[in-house]
């Protein structure tokens, strides 16, 4: 399994790691070579480099023994505020559109193939404020056009459903499919947050499931919350056994892709932080895999399956086949 992390998280505890002073990409991706068990990364764009920078970038982590495993658009807010793809300007629609190709071609030179799309301003937050079917109708209309931009790129678009705006117009698994769907691009699927979803009010491995269905599940952001906000804290720590059924339906679903940890220390060592992601994602996954081979657990429609989970997880030695 490949493991990436978000590089800005490695801007928490600086007293631990840099001098005083501004904090720049390349000290964010020497820190990264710090993390036991990290073996790729996920960039933002353009936030963590300019095109003039790509090389230099490449260089620097290729040198680090690490790969690139995606890019996240960040669309920045001075420009795309009150929307990116659903915008009511065509020309800040196409902006957007013309930002998200960028990023999917800065991806490709740096040896990626997969460009994570967060529309985060694409939203409301007042009834009657817009047009819901026109706004919906550009999101297709930008996807396809993005897709199309490099049929070799995956772009998964990743749902939320608030924050920064009162509602996102993507909020769930459900919708994200549907312009999918739409769409039908080969190389056009969904990424799935796991504290997102918790927001959504999503069972997640539910979720997981809807997308491995039509094989639409591009990428796996893990992080755990308490399903109020955007919590972004460390994976397994308030939800452990909905994070091991989300491994179980990952195995069971062949799922192809890269674990990506969209978590947020704070007061916490980031590189002990994501450490510990990495540790209990790959001893869950040891048991994830197992129960996966097991066709009794998860069937059966029988609340008792997951008193044996739970069993297996914290009394081993006590389980007899």
């Amino acid at each position: 399994m490949l493991y990436a992390t978000r590089l800005n998280s490695l801007k928490s505890r600086p007293e631990l790691a840099f001098p005083a002073g501004p904090i720049h990409t390349e000290d964010l991706l020497r820190r990264a070579t710090q993390i036991r068990g990290l073996n790729s990364l996920s960039l933002n764009f353009p936030e963590h480099f300019t095109p003039a920078s790509l090389q230099a970038t490449r260089q620097i982590i290729e040198a680090s023994g690490l790969s690139v495993d995606s890019l996240n658009v960040r669309y920045p807010a001075d420009t795309f505020g009150d929307g990116g793809l659903t915008h009511p300007d065509a020309a800040v629609r196409q902006a957007a559109i013309d930002l998200t190709c960028q990023a999917l071609d800065a991806c490709a030179e740096l040896g990626g193939n997969h460009v994570i799309v967060w529309p985060g301003f694409d939203g409301f937050d007042y009834p009657f404020q817009d047009s819901y079917a026109r706004m919906f109708a550009h999101t297709v209309e930008g996807f396809a056009q993005i897709a199309a931009h490099n049929p070799a790129m995956r772009v998964g678009l990743e749902y939320k459903p608030w924050e920064p705006r009162k509602y996102s117009l993507i909020g769930n698994m459900g919708e994200a499919l549907m312009v999918v769907q739409e769409i039908g691009a080969d190389n056009l699927g969904v990424v799935l947050d796991y504290c997102h979803a918790q927001m959504a009010n999503e069972h997640a491995p539910k979720a997981a499931a809807l997308a491995l269905r039509h094989q639409k599940l591009f990428g796996v952001h893990l992080n755990d919350g308490y399903g109020r906000q955007d919590d972004g804290l460390m994976v397994g720590t308030t939800s452990l056994i909905t994070t091991l059924e989300l491994l179980v339906l990952l195995e069971r679903g062949k799922y192809p892709g890269t674990i990506y940890f969209d978590t947020f220390p704070v007061r916490e060592d980031p590189v002990r932080e994501c450490e510990w992601n990495i540790r209990i994602t790959e001893r869950l996954l040891t048991l994830a895999r197992e129960l996966a081979a097991d066709h009794s657990i998860g069937a059966g429609h029988d609340a008792f399956n997951v008193t044996r989970v739970i069993e297996r997880l914290l009394f081993p030695e006590k389980v007899h086949g």
